[in-house]
């Protein structure tokens, strides 16, 4: 090989090193680890999602209505 040869083979390799590196740096994307949705680096733009409470029991319609049909046992 001559040194034209390994000076350009060293410097591509050097740029692709550096196109790697930015792009690594660049690019954020929301992780999901142990339970965990980890942000990315743009979590303080996003928007806050906003669940409010309900009742402690949801299911007392439900409750209600089979009580309702299962007979007196006195």
């Amino acid at each position: 090989m001559s040194v034209q040869q390994i000076i350009n083979r060293f410097l591509l390799g050097s740029l692709l090193a550096v196109v790697a590196a930015s792009s690594l740096g660049s690019v954020g994307c929301a992780t999901y680890s142990n339970g965990m949705t980890l942000p990315n680096p743009y979590y303080i733009n996003n928007r806050v999602q906003y669940y409010p409470p309900g009742p402690e029991f949801p299911f007392t319609r439900e409750a209600a209505s089979m009580q309702q049909a299962q007979p007196d046992r006195l």
